[in-house]
């Protein structure tokens, strides 16, 4: 084998491996956020992982997870300033709340948005899915730009 060829073999190896080791971080790293369950550290991205929803420039939030239930209840606020709520509705697939509905929410959830108190305005969006055993359930004000979340962990 001549010097080249033992060269680029090397320099081919050491690349392949340096990769496999990025890779491996990045989906430690991905694992990481996806299992996390307090209301601190990375916890939209964790909430867009198991909401599957994009949560835009917020101004404020709010969470509580309830380690009893495996429960997180989080509530946001959008930053309507910077966010079209129109597009926004529509680009994560919400589906307009009906004054009659046989949708049932979590009563934390239906609480904090007071949504029992606000349904006739017509404002509420909603987005619910179960997805590998766990429940979600998102509410969204189309008017003030409030965003509530409720996700029922599997594990």
């Amino acid at each position: 084998m001549n010097k080249a060829l033992k060269i680029s073999t090397i320099i081919l190896t050491v690349v392949l491996t340096i990769g496999g080791f990025v890779i491996l971080g990045l989906f430690g790293f991905t694992r990481l956020i996806y299992n996390q369950r307090n209301c601190t550290w990375a916890n939209i991205d964790n909430i867009e992982m198991h909401a599957h929803i994009d949560i835009p420039k917020i101004t404020t939030s709010n969470c509580e997870y309830i380690k009893e239930e495996n429960v997180k209840i989080a509530c946001f606020e959008i930053d309507t300033t910077t966010v079209d709520i129109d597009k926004y509705i529509q680009n994560n697939f919400f589906k307009k709340l009906p004054l009659a509905t046989d949708v049932k929410f979590d009563e934390r959830l239906k609480e904090k948005s007071n949504l029992d108190e606000l349904r006739d305005s017509e404002c509420f969006f909603y987005k619910l899915d179960s997805h590998n055993g766990e429940l979600y359930q998102i509410l969204l004000n189309g008017i003030t730009g409030q965003l509530y979340v409720y996700i029922k962990y599997n594990d």
